[in-house]
């Protein structure tokens, strides 16, 4: 049966049937992550401060124990199997556009798989060291410091998904004007709106609130915007 003549019932079975994939795929990168969770948890103790790490994280109770594994799995296997979940959804929605459009659709996908990994590198290596050096530095030695590991390992996930999803603005920029959807003289003529909306963003996707934050990721936006500027002069 051609995409052109599915029904809304082969719609409704080829999302069950990629959804089951995604979830499958899921499933095993969580496992995957849950049998090495000591290298793992090791690892994502990189952004703190020298002194904080030495200090273990705190949990409170036996079943919080495997709950904050099974939390760190559930998000380093979506981190893992983020490419080909990605892959998944645009293959779902890939039939509602035309053959040229289509082609674009996917010529993206490594695209925006690089870009949702380079959001997530950026946000672990450059900014959440400065914004958790910056939030420790705010109490000035005044306070006893415990970690409770359910918190640093949502307030480190949430970091890295929340700036991995943002870095995807220039693609949808460059989608938008290749689509004919925008006119990228439009965009161009109203750059200070772009970059306003920009910081804004920056101030809705950083979890701490904090200026530091929220004023790295409002300049790569900017930057980000520029570049697919750039790159829709000359695809």
């Amino acid at each position: 049966m051609s995409e052109a003549e599915m029904t809304f019932l082969d719609h409704l079975d080829e999302f069950r049937r990629r959804l089951i994939s995604a979830v499958f795929a899921l499933v095993i990168g969580t496992l995957v992550c849950y049998i090495f969770f000591q290298p793992i948890l090791d690892f994502i103790k990189a952004p703190l401060p020298n002194e904080l790490k030495a200090l273990q994280l705190t949990v409170f109770g036996f079943m919080q124990v495997f709950m904050v594994r099974f939390k760190l799995a559930v998000i380093g296997g979506f981190i893992l199997t983020s490419p080909y979940i990605i892959y998944q959804i645009l293959a779902f929605f890939a039939p509602a556009f035309k053959d040229n459009e289509r082609k674009h659709v996917f010529t993206i996908l490594p695209v925006m798989v690089a870009l949702f990994l380079s959001g997530v590198a950026f946000a672990f290596y450059i900014v959440l060291p400065t914004a958790i050096t910056w939030l420790y530095s705010q109490g000035q030695g005044q306070f006893d410091f415990f970690m409770k590991a359910d918190d640093y390992i949502s307030f480190v996930s949430l970091f890295m998904i929340s700036f991995g999803v943002v870095f995807e603005a220039p693609l949808v920029v460059v989608l938008l004007i290749k689509l004919g959807i925008v006119e990228r003289r439009k965009l161009r003529e109203n750059w200070r709106i772009a970059y306003v909306a920009s910081f804004v963003i920056a101030a809705m996707a950083t979890p701490d609130w904090s200026i530091v934050s929220m004023s790295i990721l409002g300049v790569v936006l900017v930057l980000l915007f520029e570049l697919s500027m750039l790159l829709t002069r000359w695809l």
